[in-house]
């Protein structure tokens, strides 16, 4: 199993490539493109929310509740100084004090969020957190689309670090971290599967809209260039 700087560098790299790729063929501007990319390194944290390690858990839900704070308070006009900290400390409090032992409580490392079926949950709720948050459709399918890439990087890489290739066998987590779902756990799989079936209902009126999207992106990266025309560089009429 990768460790949590692995998994961040990973997500990282990942979510910077595929950023780029929105920069080139204008799909974003910059300030997007620096969001898409922190939402997309951080997603590759998400499967780790069930870690048995207090110390990854304590950086983890840190990271997250100063993204979730630092989101609000910009999309948001709050009256006073003091009403701005009192916000964001109290979301910070909500996460440490109240969310995250809950997920202590009643998770279990490599479980029921190391599966695919919990990457499209969190993309759902991204989904519809993004749209709540007032965001364009446009950028609401970008966010899960990095969402999706993050995290199922974490996933991949998972099952790669499970892969003794010098001795040539596999270690006894193979399997354990990229799989549809966990059926050692009925019940919050269930639960996992009743949050994504409700989601998934309340997106449907967006659909066609998405399907346009998709559509539009694929046109646009089938006409993308990923080697220069070595005759018409931009730079060659500087030194000429």
């Amino acid at each position: 199993m990768a460790n949590f700087s692995t998994h961040l560098k990973a997500s990282t790299i990942v979510s910077a490539t595929f950023s780029s790729l929105l920069l080139s063929i204008a799909e974003v501007n910059g300030f997007q493109a620096l969001g898409l990319f922190i939402v997309g390194a951080l997603a590759g944290l998400l499967p780790d929310l069930d870690s048995d390690k207090s110390k990854s858990l304590n950086s983890l839900f840190s990271i997250f509740a100063i993204l979730v704070a630092g989101i609000l308070l910009l999309n948001y006009q709050f009256n006073s100084v003091i009403e701005t900290w009192l916000i964001g400390a109290l979301i910070y409090a909500g996460f440490m004090y109240v969310i995250k032992p809950v997920f202590e409580h009643f998770t279990v490392h490599r479980a029921t969020l190391h599966s695919i079926s919990a990457v499209i949950m969190f993309c759902l709720l991204t989904f519809h957190g993004t749209i709540l948050l007032g965001m364009s459709l446009h950028i609401t399918a970008l966010c899960c689309l990095f969402v999706f890439v993050g995290a199922m990087t974490h996933l991949i890489l998972d099952e790669c670090y499970s892969v003794d290739i010098d001795n040539k066998e596999l270690k006894a987590s193979f399997g354990t971290a990229m799989k549809l779902i966990d059926l050692r756990y009925p019940l919050t799989s269930i639960s996992q599967l009743g949050v994504t079936a409700v989601c998934l209902y309340f997106a449907m009126p967006y659909f066609d809209d998405i399907s346009y999207l998709v559509m539009n992106w694929h046109d646009k990266l089938q006409s993308l260039n990923f080697l220069p025309d070595l005759d018409n560089l931009s730079w060659q009429s500087i030194i000429s």
